[in-house]
């Protein structure tokens, strides 16, 4: 009774609202902190350039800055450079200090890590966002003799390299669920032959789904996916998500699914001095941006635009403001459409899972679903009041 309740209330907040992701009100008035000092001597570049770093050649953040590329390249001014990054705490400090790079794609998370650890003095005024972005899957892939994550407790598991986005991720996950296992931090594909092999017991890799990471390995190597339960713990900086048969044929069986966590990524920006030539095309790139994005949603770009919320707030953090500008200036335009049938039904599958996975915890209807939809609350979504 509870589930179907639950599942009632879930389909009136995707539907009855009439947005997958409410637009959430912008800072009113809250202007963006200046760079500092005379504008900085550049090289000579190319008209309009701007230089996106994000993931490896395998990562979806490449793919979704090639997409812009794709899109936004014009003859006259402008022109995007994706470029593979290392690992996405070094993408932030390649971000700050190297001359080629003007944006960046990186796991919020990682955010939180770099304000935490002092790695970067005045970071939170030193780059600015221009939206969040798409979340990527946690995804935990373990030999099938473990059923859930605590049974991964003093086993070899492989977080992927040190600072890396699932390292970082994976030592927060894992601290939540109180599962300390033998770490190593192996590349994803020395870290698939040993799983392989079953030199080691489980791998961890953050990437949005479906990832390429996981293209050479399937259930005949007697691996699965294992779930992560939504604990409160993670809540604040995590996302519920779901994995399905139709993202992993190979690794799912079918009527099958796997909860798990997600991250948001988010574009940011260098801060610029407002007088440079950087500045200008940063400037150009984001307006040119957000006013093409309904583009990106359709057609053959990649599927994870269709997820972002361009309006969504990054808490703690200014938005560009250019990009707050066209936001402000375009705040009646028409909103986010519905979402389509099949990311319901996913929505609904997730909601089931993170039930079954809160029986015996004591929480209440109600808690229950306040929890659940808090993820939205968190990406600038305000949900209607539950029908009675």
């Amino acid at each position: 009774m509870v589930l179907r309740l639950l599942a009632t209330s879930l389909l009136i907040l995707l539907f009855e609202s009439g947005t997958a992701l409410a637009q959430a009100p912008t800072r009113p008035n809250t202007p963006a902190p200046q760079a500092t000092g005379a504008p900085q001597a550049q090289k000579p570049s190319a008209a309009g350039a701007v230089g996106i770093v994000t993931g490896d050649v395998e990562s979806t953040g490449i793919r979704m800055a090639a997409d812009l590329a794709r899109l936004l390249d014009s003859d006259n001014d402008l022109r995007i450079i994706p470029i593979a990054g290392k690992s996405p705490a070094q993408n932030i400090s390649d971000l700050l200090s190297l001359r080629a790079i003007d944006a960046a794609i990186v796991q919020s998370d990682v955010l939180a890590y770099f304000v935490k650890t002092g790695r970067q003095p005045n970071v939170q005024t030193r780059m600015l966002y221009i939206a969040k972005l798409h979340s990527e899957e946690f995804h935990v892939l373990s030999r099938m003799q473990f059923t859930c994550l605590q049974d991964l407790n003093e086993r070899r598991v492989s977080f992927g390299p040190r600072e890396s986005g699932s390292a970082i991720t994976a030592e927060s996950v894992f601290e939540a669920a109180g599962v300390r296992p033998d770490v190593l931090y192996l590349d994803h594909e020395d870290a698939i032959e040993k799983l392989k092999k079953g030199e080691i017991d489980a791998l961890v890799s953050v990437s949005g789904k479906p990832s390429r990471a996981f293209d050479r390995i399937s259930h005949r190597d007697r691996v699965h996916f294992l779930d992560v339960e939504y604990l409160p713990s993670l809540q604040q900086s995590y996302l519920p998500a779901i994995i399905t048969k139709e993202d992993y044929p190979e690794l799912v069986a079918p009527n099958e699914s796997v909860a798990t966590v997600g991250v948001s990524t988010v574009l940011f920006v260098h801060n610029w001095h407002p007088q440079s030539e950087r500045f200008r095309n940063v400037s150009r790139f984001a307006e040119k941006f957000l006013t093409n994005f309904e583009t990106l949603k359709a057609g053959t770009f990649n599927p994870k635009w269709r997820d972002v919320n361009i309006r969504a707030p990054l808490k703690g953090w200014t938005r560009f403001q250019p990009a707050e500008r066209w936001l402000v200036a375009n705040a009646a335009a028409k909103a986010q459409t519905v979402t389509s049938p099949q990311a319901a039904a996913q929505l609904k599958t997730m909601l089931q899972k993170f039930v079954e996975s809160q029986r015996g915890s004591g929480a209440d209807e109600e808690e229950l679903f306040n929890q659940f939809v808090r993820w939205y609350q968190q990406q600038g979504t305000q949900p209607p009041p539950r029908q009675q």
